[in-house]
């Protein structure tokens, strides 16, 4: 199988881990099943993920992460944006990724002259937006740039509580400029497409793990694979187990150390 694992909230809070989350991934391993991880945090890059989950003890490579950041720039690349021009509402990881890619960044704390149009204006989570970068993200929109999300994700947890996520700012955007984004994160199934491409995995032999149904939960079941919640994150018990049927997750889970009851 492969396991599919979000970040925040389900190894990890913040920079806390969640108690024996990398036993247990390193356990799955041993077991024989392949492991991925993806996340809609586009606060970093795909490289700063790899070392931060190796500095936990998750013992991962480049090719298992899948961060939003580092997809938005995978999917641009496909489209063949190299060089042109993008406006960016997000911080260092995104912009780095962007660059990677090959498109010309800029922000609205760039010290360099701003262009007067671009291609794109991508958003992820900033925690220095301002009004300034949502006027310039309307403006460029306007003028014919393409809206481009990381992800939606109105909140993630935190240490010391639930904070406004990326989606918080894509809203914002999306008001001020009456396009609504394309979103690369989940649930869309980009990310997983590349993951199960990668680990040349089918539907069937897939697990997603999360603690959000909206994202998560949703990002496996379009892709028709298995779904398992765990109540480490944002979703308590009660909210889990009111999904029926076919919405509901395959398994609801204290948390991920209970994977080594069923796998």
């Amino acid at each position: 199988m492969l396991f599919v694992f979000d970040l925040d909230g389900v190894l990890y809070r913040d920079n806390s881990i969640i108690a024996g989350a990398p036993k247990t991934v390193c356990y799955l391993r041993k077991a024989g099943h392949k492991i991925s991880f993806a996340t809609n945090n586009a606060m970093l890059s795909r490289k700063a993920y790899v070392k931060k989950l190796n500095n936990m003890g998750f013992d991962c490579t480049p090719d298992e992460v899948m961060a939003s950041a580092y997809a938005a720039g995978l999917y641009l690349k496909s489209k063949r944006a190299g060089g042109k021009k993008v406006f960016v509402v997000g911080e260092k990881g995104l912009q780095q990724e962007l660059k990677t890619a090959g498109l010309k960044v800029f922000t609205g704390r760039s010290r360099v002259s701003l262009p007067k149009s671009t291609a794109y204006v991508v958003v992820g989570l900033d925690r220095k937006f301002n009004y300034k970068a949502l006027k310039l993200a309307r403006e460029y929109i306007e003028k014919g740039a393409k809206l481009i999300a990381t992800n939606k994700d109105y909140t993630y947890p935190g240490k010391g509580g639930i904070f406004p996520g990326g989606g918080s700012l894509v809203a914002a955007v999306e008001a001020a400029s009456g396009v609504e984004a394309f979103v690369i994160g989940k649930p869309m199934p980009f990310m997983l497409n590349k993951l199960r491409e990668i680990n040349q995995i089918k539907s069937k032999d897939t697990i997603v793990v999360g603690d959000r149904y909206d994202t998560d939960i949703v990002f496996g079941k379009r892709a028709k694979t298995k779904t398992i919640m765990v109540l480490t994150g944002v979703t308590s018990k009660k909210e889990a187990l009111k999904y029926k049927g076919k919405a509901r997750p395959d398994l609801i889970l204290k948390s991920v150390c209970d994977l080594k009851k069923y796998y």
